[in-house]
């Protein structure tokens, strides 16, 4: 008998029929799924809804696209257009005007995991601007956090580094639910259409997604476990620098390296840092394609031993610290353009805030970077907690 526990996502505890006589369109991917697998465009067309239109965010519908990869026409789902958010420039973020005459509420449906740099709450956030200006429904089909309610980092400046990788102005690891951060981005805003959400039954805050008995699917082509999730708040840095994150390998943000290092003087520095809740062990790899394409790399596999003790953002500035003493900044970080904007470093939208950036350039300490975000943290429950529905 399975010990793991019982959970109802938005999917399975909204009531369809509510929706019965309107034009719907769905914001979702292959991720938008209930608990029996059945997909929410199935679900609401044997529910007898009229469907009009999908919308699907980066990666596609299906996770086809690798990430910053213009999307392109996607196919139609029984018989329904979709239509992707994701092209190649940085007006196809946003839905057209003419969207918005082929439904009269749209359902947003997509499994988060627990990142402000995830783009898939970007879109989110991007269609409620749009919404505010043509008036419709949305209706937001809650899921869980899948690596719990935990939160670290700092507070997004979304006026000086406002990005598709930090839209919505959250911390680093958010620690909250698509619907909360939604309801969240609402009230910020102050917007007034017409805005509910299905909320989730079962989910604990202090759980992650394999304590319970829903199906879990990687949620973008380089998002394949829970464990690669819960490293991603900190591991999505390397895609700021010219360091391979493992992309075009089966094992992505849980390698780094780079041509000509060797992986065993790597670890003996990365294990002076002492980060607590990962292990580093040797490695070569070769990408088959993206950064490093084809090219053997000396690193290390960065394998996760505690789930409960790792501060992911801690550990990969720890991470990338050690690669730029030993490698020097020459060529180090990534100077092409990021997620459409190329004047602002993507190391800097990623870290998001002025002070951690400059901490983070001038080698501060573990310690005061810890400091700081020690600071930033205790402020997160007066920021957030009421959006915590779930607490």
């Amino acid at each position: 008998m399975s010990s793991r526990k019982k959970l109802l996502q938005g999917i399975d505890t909204f009531d369809f029929s509510a929706l019965k006589g309107r034009k719907v369109a769905v914001i979702a991917n292959y991720t938008s799924i209930d608990k029996n697998g059945v997909s929410l465009i199935a679900k609401m067309v044997k529910c007898g809804l009229n469907v009009t239109a999908v919308f699907s965010p980066e990666h596609g519908f299906f996770p086809v696209a690798q990430d910053m990869e213009c999307v392109g026409t996607e196919n139609k789902i029984n018989n329904i257009p979709v239509f992707s958010l994701y092209g190649n420039s940085v007006e196809t973020l946003t839905p057209k005007k003419e969207f918005f005459d082929l439904f009269d509420t749209v359902v947003y449906d997509i499994q988060d995991i627990g990142s402000r740099y995830y783009t898939y709450l970007a879109t989110l956030a991007i269609f409620m601007d749009e919404l505010q200006k043509n008036q419709r429904e949305l209706v937001v089909l809650d899921r869980m956090n899948p690596i719990g309610g935990a939160f670290e980092g700092s507070l997004l400046d979304d006026k000086n580094y406002k990005s598709f990788v930090g839209y919505v102005p959250l911390f680093h690891r958010h620690g909250m639910t698509s619907g909360e951060i939604a309801e969240y981005y609402y009230d910020l805003k102050k917007y007034d259409f017409p805005f509910k959400i299905a909320k989730l039954q079962g989910w604990e805050r202090n759980s992650f997604a394999d304590d319970y008995d829903y199906p879990w699917l990687p949620t973008s082509p380089n998002m394949p476990t829970i464990d690669t999730a819960i490293l991603y708040p900190g591991g999505c840095l390397l895609e700021g620098t010219e360091l391979s994150e493992g992309r075009g390998t089966t094992m992505p943000f849980l390698l780094a390296g780079t041509h000509g290092i060797d992986p065993f003087c790597l670890k003996k520095e990365l294990d002076k840092e002492n980060i607590p809740g990962i292990t580093f062990i040797p490695m070569e790899f070769r990408p088959m394609f993206q950064k490093l394409a084809m090219k053997r790399c000396g690193g290390v596999y960065i394998a996760l031993s505690d789930r409960e003790k790792v501060k992911p953002l801690r550990a990969y500035i720890s991470i990338i610290q050690v690669f730029r003493k030993m490698l020097g900044d020459n060529g180090f970080f990534r100077a092409k353009p990021y997620e459409f904007i190329d004047k602002i470093p993507a190391i800097d939208l990623l870290l998001g805030d002025k002070t951690l950036i400059e901490m983070f350039y001038n080698f501060a300490s573990d310690r005061e970077i810890d400091s700081y975000l020690k600071q930033c943290e205790e402020n997160f429950e007066k920021q957030f907690s009421e959006f915590r529905f779930y607490d």
